[in-house]
């Protein structure tokens, strides 16, 4: 894995910042997930620090951090800023922010569900990928970890959140981009959702409201190969104490696959390096940090 971490370490910019791939201008979500993976990893702090400055340039007076100057509306990365400025006293006021702006948005509600055309829970609050849009898996995964690890965890808005992913658990077990019935079918699960639920959930809900679910992504993990999925799958059953005795093989394995080739893109590669390092998944990972900061 240190050929990866020294590819990782090789990716910030000039600016701090990093890119989704080489060559690129930099984006908060690569430069979120990077910073993560430098401190779960012991790699160089300079490098960490240098992208948590450049994250700080990228936040907008009012908390938000957008995936990019252009698109104001998309700020779904406030919740990942939250996660890497963790433990950080430099950015404290910075991150404090952050988590006001997070409090203070939501996904749109639709009242009973009038469109007709889903099966989902449209009612609870969440968070979306556009700011006024409806609410979805994966940002309000990201914005549940943000908050409980925040010491927010028993406020109402990450209380909502935990009940709404548990709302769009599909009946079979696992998730997928956040509906449960469109035009009166089931969709499919998918692991990497599914795994980014279940880190979010993990001492949350109680394990037989998941078990379904666990139980999807155990039979799934041996299969899968693409990065993404991968990592996400490995944290999410990491977070709740589920792998096997050869856990990490398929890791290990797209690891060596990446090592050989030409790396994935930033985030999938920093999510690699981070499902290897957080054996308990990133709840475990993150309070750690905060600890280490105050010794």
């Amino acid at each position: 894995m240190e050929m990866c971490i020294r590819v990782l370490e090789e990716r910030c910019t000039r600016g701090g910042g990093f890119a989704y791939l080489p060559g690129g201008e930099p984006r908060p979500d690569a430069t979120c997930w990077a910073i993560l993976a430098l401190q779960a990893s012991g790699g160089r702090r300079e490098p960490a620090e240098r992208a948590k400055d450049a994250l700080a340039k990228m936040q907008r007076s009012d908390g938000r951090v957008c995936i990019s100057p252009r698109h104001r509306e998309a700020c779904w990365p406030t919740a990942l800023a939250i996660l890497a400025w963790q433990g950080s006293s430099r950015h404290e006021g910075r991150r404090g922010k952050a988590v006001r702006f997070l409090l203070d948005s939501q996904g749109r509600r639709i009242p009973d569900n009038t469109v007709g055309v889903t099966a989902s829970d449209c009612t609870s609050e969440g968070w979306p990928w556009v700011a006024g849009t409806h609410s979805w898996v994966e940002p309000t995964a990201y914005a549940l970890l943000a908050l409980r690890i925040s010491g927010y965890g028993a406020h109402d808005r990450a209380q909502a959140a935990g009940q709404l992913l548990l709302h769009r658990q599909l009946s079979a077990g696992g998730w997928n981009y956040g509906n449960t019935v469109v035009f009166g079918r089931e969709l499919h699960p998918m692991p990497e959702t599914t795994g980014m639920a279940l880190q979010a959930l993990a001492d949350v809900a109680p394990p037989s409201r998941v078990e379904k679910s666990l139980s999807y992504l155990r039979s799934q993990a041996p299969s899968l190969r693409t990065p993404f999925a991968v990592a996400w799958t490995t944290l999410g059953l990491s977070a709740w104490q589920e792998q096997s005795s050869n856990e990490h093989e398929p890791l290990d394995s797209i690891i060596r696959k990446q090592e050989q080739d030409s790396p994935c893109d930033t985030v999938s590669l920093s999510l690699l390096i981070l499902a290897r390092c957080c054996r308990r998944g990133l709840v475990d990972f993150l309070s750690l940090v905060s600890s280490k900061e105050r010794e």
